[in-house]
């Protein structure tokens, strides 16, 4: 209640005790006391009002700080598929390819008589195994090698897998084979390792593979291990870039594929 309205009531009760004089002198008694407790209870009310504060406190917000951690990454399944090449547009994309041209979606290499390509993929991962579908067209002259490889890094071997000491068709009298051979850079890294065996190729369709899980090395065709070699000075071996080489053969590539182990 505000100090206007507290005037104004005790105003109008003066009044009326003024316009009661006519009344009788019991009323009055009564009257009297009945007055002075009402302005009392409106002083009384009136101080409450004004000592009453209309200012609100807003709640303060309270709350733990939640700290999100990293989820940790989940491993891929082995044989998930890392990187696929496509040569639908030709050779864009392939920096550094050399002796290589594309015929029907193919790779091929020319007859300068060396050939080379690093995959345009960097992996991340130390457990891998790279696939190339290789045919050998020709064989331009004796000594003719094809080779998967990764070169060596801090704290990583590298790694050279495949066909070498090919030869031109013709008799052999003293029983030369090929030979398909894995191993290391540097060489004396695994002694007593990558032993070559004698292999012959043909002229039809492979997929080598080569296998890279932890210190070791594998050559595989068609599923067969054709050759291994593992580091005695380094856990892992080299994940790339990955490359591939060839001299004195024509090659036909139809794919190239990268997977997790």
């Amino acid at each position: 209640m505000t100090t206007g309205k507290l005037d104004h009531a005790i105003h109008t009760l003066f009044v009326h005790t003024q316009l009661s004089h006519t009344e009788p002198p019991l009323l009055k008694q009564i009257h009297m006391p009945l007055v002075f407790l009402v302005v009392f209870l409106l002083f009384s009310l009136g101080a409450c009002s004004a000592g009453t504060s209309s200012t609100t406190v807003p709640p303060q917000a309270t709350g733990t700080a939640v700290r999100h951690s990293s989820p940790t990454p989940t491993p891929l399944p082995a044989g998930t598929v890392l990187y696929q090449a496509d040569w639908s547009h030709g050779l864009a994309g392939w920096p550094g390819a050399q002796g290589w041209k594309v015929v029907q979606g193919q790779l091929e290499s020319d007859s300068s008589g060396s050939a080379t390509f690093t995959i345009p993929y960097r992996l991340s991962v130390t457990d891998y195994a790279v696939e190339v579908h290789i045919q050998i067209v020709r064989v331009q002259r004796n000594g003719a090698y094809f080779s998967i490889f990764a070169p060596k890094a801090p704290g990583k071997d590298g790694y050279q897998a495949g066909v070498s000491g090919m030869e031109v068709p013709a008799p052999r009298p003293f029983g030369e084979h090929p030979q398909s051979q894995v191993f290391l850079d540097p060489s004396n890294d695994s002694p007593g390792g990558g032993i070559p065996q004698d292999y012959e190729p043909g002229s039809g369709w492979h997929t080598y593979r080569v296998e890279v899980k932890g210190n070791e090395a594998s050559l595989l065709d068609d599923g067969v291990q054709i050759g291994s070699a593992s580091s005695q000075q380094t856990d892992v071996l080299s994940n790339g870039p990955i490359g591939f080489s060839s001299k004195l053969v024509i090659l036909r590539v139809s794919n190239i594929g990268i997977l997790m182990l």
